[in-house]
Order: C-alpha cells, then structure tokens, then sequence
C-alpha cells in the first residue's frame, strides 16, 4: 500500500514538473514591430496572459515544494516503519509469552477473528478509495493536457493573426500613401490642365491612364478595407479565445489546488495506513492462535449437534413405530370390542332360550306334580304293593328328554360363561397395552420437548456469547484506534460480570485471565446429565 502510494506521488510530481514546462513554452514571444494601435492592444493582451502564466509558474513551484515536503514526510514514515518492525525483532521473545498467554485465554480467540475480517474490511475500503482517487487524478490529469494543448493551438492561430495583422496593415500603409500620390496628381493635372494646347492633349492622353490607376487603387482600397475589417473581426474572435485562455488558467489553478488537497489527502491515508498495518499486525498474531481453538470448539459443537440430529432422529423412529403399534392395537379392540358384541347378543338369545326352557320347566313339573300325586293316589288306593313302580310310556320319554336337555341348556351355560371370561380378559389385555403405548408416545413427546429447548437455549446461550464477544472486540478496537502511543495497561471492568479485561498495548506484555465462555462448559455440563438422566 505505501509503495502504491509513493508511486502516486512521484507521478504526480513528474506530472506536475511536464504541466509546468508546458506553460512555460506557452509564453508569448514579445513582437518587434508594432505599428497599430490593434498591434499594441495585442500587446497588452500578451502582457496579462504572461502575468496569468507567471502566476500559474508559481502555483506548480508551490506544488512543487509541497510534493518535496510530502516526500520527505514518506521518507520519515519509511524509517518510522523500519524502527518498527526493529522493535517487532527485538520483541519476538515478549511476543511467544503473550502467545502462550493468549492460549490460555479463551475470550480473545473471537474477539481476534473479529478483528481480522474488521482489518480486512477496512483494507479493503481503503484499496477500493485509493483506486477510485487515482482513476479521478488520472481523469483530471489528461484533461489538462487536453486544455493546454488545445491552448497551444490557438496559441498559434494568434500568432498567425498577428503576422496577417501586420502584414495587411503594411498593405494598407502603402495604398494609403499611393492614394494620396494619386489624388495629388490628379490634382495637379486639373490645375495644369488649362493653358497650351499640347499641354491639353497631352493631359487628355494621361487622363485615362490616372483613371484606370485611380479605379484600381480605388479597388485595392476597398479590398483592403474590407480585408482590414476582417482581420479586426478576427481580433475580436482573438480576444475572445483570450478570456476563453484566461478562464482555463484559472481552471487550472483550481485544479492545482485540488490536486494539492488530493496529496494532502493521501498523506493522511499513509498516516491511518501505517497505523492501520500495525494493529492489524498485531490482531493477525492474536488470530493465528485464535483460529485454531475456534477449530476445535467448532468441532466440538458440530459434534454435538450431530448426536443431537442422530438422538432425534432416532426419538422420530421410535415415536413413528409406537404410533404403528397403537393403530394395530386400536385395530385389534375394535376387532375384538366387536367380537364382545355379537357375544353379547348370542349369549343374550341363550338367555332368553334359557328362560323359555325354563318357563316349560315349570310348567312340566306342574303337570308332573300332578301325575304323581294321581298316582300316589292310585297306588294308595291299590291294595296290593309291588317293588317295580309302572310308569306310562308318555312320563317315561318326557323325563329322559328332560334330562338331556337340562344337559344340553347347562353345557351351553358353561360355554357361554367360559366364552364372557375370556373376552373380558382379552378386553383387559388390549386396555392394559393401549394405556402402555400411550404413556410411551407420551416420554417421547416429553424427550422431544425436552431436547428442543435444550437446543433453544444452547441457540440462546451462543449468541449471548456472541453479543458479550461484539461488545468486548469493539470496546477493544475502539481503544485500539484512540491509544496510538503505547501507555500502560489499566484493568477495565466489562459489562458482563463474569471477567476482568486489560488494555493491551504494542510494547508492553498483558495478562489474560481464563474466565471467557462459561456457557459452553455449561452447555456440555448439562447435556452430560441429559444423558445421564435418560440412560437411569
């Protein structure tokens, strides 16, 4: 960048010195003969413009001098430079105790990286103004030399104006006088016209020859004036294309001014610039030990988060496959809270057969109520008395169908009964696997809560720790910037209330103390007991 600069410079002063020889060869050359009042007012124009030149001469020797001060001002920022990297050299020793400082201290690693990708910026900025104001320099630069040389050329057209000028006046001079010559003859020969006849003819035989001399000087006079008439448009057009002169001068010298404000301008860019190299030297040194922990604790974390991606997606999986399970099951109650219905209704039809069987039940011991005590009746009646009892074919056929239908109606009972028992035991099954699958979807549901605002607050905690390391690196910076010289360090409380930061200066070694990042050592912390707590 200072090289850039100093090359600016020195063309701009070889420049400079080009302008000036130019104007200097735009000096009138002062003209001998002067014999019209035009010619002399010609010279009075020349006298003004040579003042004009003259003053323009010493505004590029100003220039000049400026250029030589701006040189010397280089010269010293050269040396200054010198004297620094000397003392970088001879700090090298101070500089690894710093490092091996710095490495223990985990705040400066981000406020370093953000003050590389700060210095970057500002560099860039400043390459992108320097070529934006060398391309403006340039541009002005060839637009006076396009103004002087189109002044050289009129430069000479007024020269050639001139030496018409003068010529055409010597034209007129001699016509004039040749016109007086003739109207003095004429004169004569009208006065010497009257006495001898020989004298008459001969003024007869000469009087058409003044004539034709006397229209053709009439003629010349005329083709003079007119011309004379030109040449003095032609000096006014001159004049003009004077005051036109007159105002490039003065654009010029305006010109020369800004470009003296420009070199002003670029002495100030070569102050901020050195002063800009060496904190930036400085935040480099920071940022290469800087970079390397910000590796590892970037590695850290995407490692975490992909166990973390892995986690959910493997609580997606398991949420996925109990939901399967709860639809299969829901399928299964509702197959068999269905199969409990028709059951129900068949062991209702059971009952109501039962109830019928059992109203004929009643009805038949009535009747057989009655058959015995007709027949106790008979056989009290009888007198005889027999071992076997005789019975009718009727009562015999209706206690032997009586019993195997009591048979049948109690074996369907027992079958109805065993078939209630184990429906209602598949319904409690089912019931009991419905509640298990919903208290399961109901852990996943709260681990997946859980996890997400573990992340929202791990998110919450990074960029706190983020905004902390903006607010230090600019409070740095800014002390960086407005502390030029090297002073010594005082002890600045953040504003978070966690560590003490010292003010770092160029010469002298400052201590870091290892209390930057808790949130992460927190974040871990606490991902180790989620972990913990999940696998108990």
């Amino acid at each position: 960048m200072v090289k850039d600069l100093t090359l600016q410079i020195e063309q701009s002063k070889l420049n400079t010195e080009v302008q000036r020889r130019e104007i200097e060869i735009l000096k009138p050359e002062r003209s001998e003969n002067g014999l019209s009042f035009n010619v002399e007012v010609d010279k009075f124009q020349y006298a003004e413009m040579t003042k004009d030149l003259e003053l323009v001469k010493q505004e590029l020797s100003r220039l000049k001098l400026d250029m030589a001060s701006v040189k010397e001002a280089k010269l010293l920022v050269e040396k200054e430079t010198e004297d620094t990297i000397l003392r970088a050299r001879s700090c090298s020793s101070s500089v690894e105790a710093l490092r091996k400082e710095i490495e223990d201290a985990n705040d400066e690693e981000v406020l370093a990286q953000l003050a590389k990708i700060e210095a970057i910026s500002e560099l860039e900025a400043i390459e992108a103004q320097r070529q934006a104001e060398a391309t403006k320099f340039l541009d002005t630069m060839e637009k006076t030399r396009n103004r002087i040389k189109d002044m050289i050329q009129e430069l000479d057209q007024a020269k050639k104006l001139e030496s018409i000028l003068a010529i055409t006046s010597e034209d007129v001079d001699v016509l004039q006088n040749e016109l007086k010559l003739l109207r003095a003859m004429k004169y004569r020969v009208e006065q010497n016209g009257t006495p001898g006849g020989t004298e008459v003819g001969k003024g007869m035989e000469k009087q058409p020859e003044n004539s034709t001399l006397l229209r053709s000087a009439t003629e010349e006079l005329d083709a003079a004036k007119k011309e004379l008439t030109h040449i003095r448009e032609e000096g006014y057009q001159f004049m003009s294309s004077m005051d036109s002169i007159r105002d490039e001068i003065k654009c010029v010298s305006k010109e020369s001014a800004h470009l003296k404000n420009l070199e002003d301008k670029a002495d100030l860019n070569v102050q901020s610039l050195n002063s800009k190299l060496l904190n930036a030297k400085a935040k480099m040194e920071v940022a290469s030990v800087a970079e390397k922990k910000t590796k590892v604790i970037l590695s850290d974390l995407s490692a975490t988060l992909h166990q973390l991606e892995t986690e959910r997606d493997a609580s997606k999986k398991e949420r996925e496959l109990v939901r399967e399970e709860a639809a299969v099951v829901r399928e299964e109650t509702q197959k068999i809270e269905s199969k409990i219905d028709l059951m129900e209704s068949e062991l209702q039809a059971a009952m109501q057969e039962l109830e019928a069987v059992k109203a004929s039940e009643a009805s038949a011991l009535d009747s057989l109520k009655n058959l015995t005590e007709k027949t106790m009746r008979d056989r009290a009646t009888t007198p005889e008395q027999k071992p076997s009892i005789t019975i009718s074919k009727f009562e015999y056929e209706y206690l032997t169908g009586h019993a195997d239908g009591a048979k049948e109606m109690a074996d369907k009972k027992v079958a109805a009964a065993e078939a209630w028992t184990g429906a209602l035991g598949a319904s409690k099954k089912e019931m009991l696997k419905i509640e298990i699958a919903e208290k399961e979807l109901s852990q996943l549901q709260a681990m997946e809560e859980h996890e997400s605002y573990t992340k929202q607050q791990s998110e919450r905690d990074t960029q706190t720790e983020n905004l902390q390391v903006q607010k230090a690196l600019r409070r740095k910076s800014m002390k960086d910037n407005g502390n030029s010289t090297p002073r010594r360090a005082k002890p600045h409380r953040p504003s978070s209330p966690g560590a003490w930061y010292v003010a770092k200066s160029p010469s002298i070694a400052h201590k870091n103390k290892r209390k930057a990042m808790p949130n992460f050592v927190r974040f871990f912390s606490r991902k180790g007991t989620e972990k913990n707590h999940l696998s108990a």
